[in-house]
């Protein structure tokens, strides 16, 4: 049997290497394909330790000795708020792009082969550390009309687009980039809302959107193949696929210097697997909306990860993700936002057996980002409620609501950040400072949700994030967690950076173990609430 699985295993990995050799042979041999065709690529060696204080298996989340390779710890919560990576992978986008005119004047279309080839630093899913995950990042069709003269960028030689168009946008395979909510980490809407994710379908989805000098309105839906779940266990239906649903709507003004915009969306996101519910609806769905303003010039702030890749680098320059010239203003420029989401979603009801019930969750934002010369402020503040943070789970006890008499209390984030750019040296230090209230939850835990030597029943439990939840032992509560990270980035290139951290944590949540002098099984209790770290990057990116 094992060496079946192996077997297996290596089969996968020698599939997606024929693929990406075939695609690079494409991209080699194509008349129309270019160096160009690979854009948004990072390349990241990293030396760091993030907690020198701690060695493997002191900690309940290891921290490993000093080595080179990338780490999870080396971030906190409030950084990269507005993307899907933290900024050290090695990874690439290949974009196969074409453009066309179409038959009707001005019409415009054009498409793009997107994928994403991320190196793994950690084995996963039958695939080595070292080897290259393939898969789709967005690739789409699309037809625009305008409703005036199309212009042509003098740069890239593709079509503007109109203040005064009609967009309809296909998403073949993976339509995750439409999503709704605004900032990245508040966003909701994306393939995980479907229950049974795990079962890797495509999600393909549509969008058609409507542009009027400013006012925007945008309808589309997105579905899924998931298995079907009914309440006779026996039900041949059980074994079968079904199609689900999502439907999203969108509407805004982006005007010179403010902006007001809504998004709403709901799906059929699968069926409750739980005893007593199966077969029961998981509905989600929500509301989010922004106020933005701005100085005259800048625009409210999008994510790379919801825009549309093309063999350009347009597409990603605009991103203050992306590695970039450190602003330069002559005078005080600035953008500050204000966000919320409601989400409500129906899920097992855990006090009534049999029955489901629908709950709610919050999330909101505000962030700015401030301009003075070559000094540069970033300001967040971020609350997400534990259903919020739980939702494409759902549930801390998956697919089913709190029980009563438990209580929770949601995650708050804050953090501000400077920097000053010295042109001369091409130096680039900043200081961040943040803050963290861990999302906690008080009441009665499931026997999987907690560590060994940790009893179930009524417990704390702090909620990191959907995937890192900790049970404190007896007597203790989740507490603020306090951070300061120093940074240095001096850029050799416009493609080239090397870049010093250090880390400071102040975190009174940490969990040790050791072995108990007894029994010899795993003992956890409080450890120093001291955690330093320090990282040296160097990065290029084009």
């Amino acid at each position: 049997m094992q060496s079946r699985f192996s077997h297996n295993g290596h089969k996968g990995i020698n599939s997606v290497r024929a693929i990406l050799a075939g695609l690079l042979a494409l991209v080699a041999f194509a008349p129309a394909a270019s160096a160009g065709d690979f854009v948004d690529t990072r390349l990241s060696f990293v030396f760091s330790d993030d907690n020198l204080l701690s060695g493997p298996g002191e900690s309940l989340i290891n921290s490993p000795e000093i080595d080179f390779g990338g780490r999870k710890g080396n971030y906190y919560p409030f950084e990269n708020l507005n993307s899907q990576d933290n900024g050290d992978e090695t990874l690439t986008h290949l974009v196969l792009y074409k453009e066309m005119p179409g038959f009707i004047k001005n019409l415009t279309t054009d498409a793009a082969f997107v994928a994403r080839l991320a190196v793994l630093t950690e084995p996963e899913n039958g695939f080595a550390a070292g080897d290259i995950k393939l898969k789709d990042d967005g690739s789409y069709i699309r037809a625009r009309y305008s409703f005036t003269d199309v212009e042509i960028d003098a740069k890239t030689g593709h079509t503007k687009d109109s203040a005064r168009q009609l967009t309809f946008l296909f998403y073949p395979t993976n339509a995750d980039r439409f999503r709704a909510g605004f900032t990245y980490d508040l966003s909701w809407g994306g393939n995980k809302i479907f229950t049974q994710q795990k079962s890797q379908f495509a999600t393909p989805g549509f969008k058609l959107r409507f542009d009027w000098d400013g006012f925007y309105l945008q309808a589309g839906a997105k579905s899924t193949r998931q298995l079907i779940l009914t309440e006779d266990k026996n039900d041949v239906a059980n074994r079968e696929l079904g199609a689900f649903w999502g439907g999203l709507l969108g509407l805004g003004y982006v005007g010179n210097m403010w902006a007001l915009e809504a998004n709403a969306a709901i799906f059929d996101a699968g069926r409750n697997p739980k005893q007593g519910v199966q077969g029961k609806s998981v509905v989600s769905g929500g509301v989010s909306a922004r106020l933005s303003a701005f100085s005259d010039g800048f625009k409210p702030e999008s994510s790379i990860d919801y825009r549309l890749y093309r063999n350009n680098d347009d597409s990603f320059e605009a991103s203050n993700y992306f590695l970039r010239k450190p602003k330069n203003y002559n005078s005080l420029t600035w953008r500050a936002s204000i966000e919320g989401n409601w989400l409500t979603q129906v899920l097992g009801d855990s006090d009534k057996i049999g029955s489901t019930k629908r709950i709610d969750a919050f999330a909101g934002a505000l962030r700015s980002d401030l301009y003075i010369g070559k000094f540069a402020i970033n300001i967040d503040l971020v609350y997400r409620d534990l259903y919020f943070i739980l939702f494409n789970v759902p549930g801390l006890d998956p697919y089913m609501t709190l029980p009563s008499g438990s209580s929770s209390i949601g995650e708050i984030l804050f953090a501000v950040k400077g920097e000053y750019w010295f042109e001369s040296t091409n130096l680039l230090p900043s200081l961040q400072f943040g803050i963290q209230k861990p999302a906690s939850y008080r009441g009665r835990v499931s026997e999987t949700l907690t560590p060994s030597a940790l009893a179930g029943g009524m417990q704390t439990v702090a909620v990191m994030d959907s995937s890192t939840i900790i049970a404190f032992p007896a007597g203790n509560e989740p507490k603020e967690i306090y951070s300061i990270k120093l940074a240095l980035r001096w850029d050799l290139s416009d493609m080239m950076s090397l870049i010093g951290t250090i880390n400071y944590n102040y975190d009174r949540n940490q969990l040790g173990r050791r072995k108990d002098s007894v029994d010899y099984t795993a003992e956890y209790y409080m450890r120093d609430p001291h955690v330093f770290g320090l990282g040296i990057f160097a990065q290029a990116r084009f």
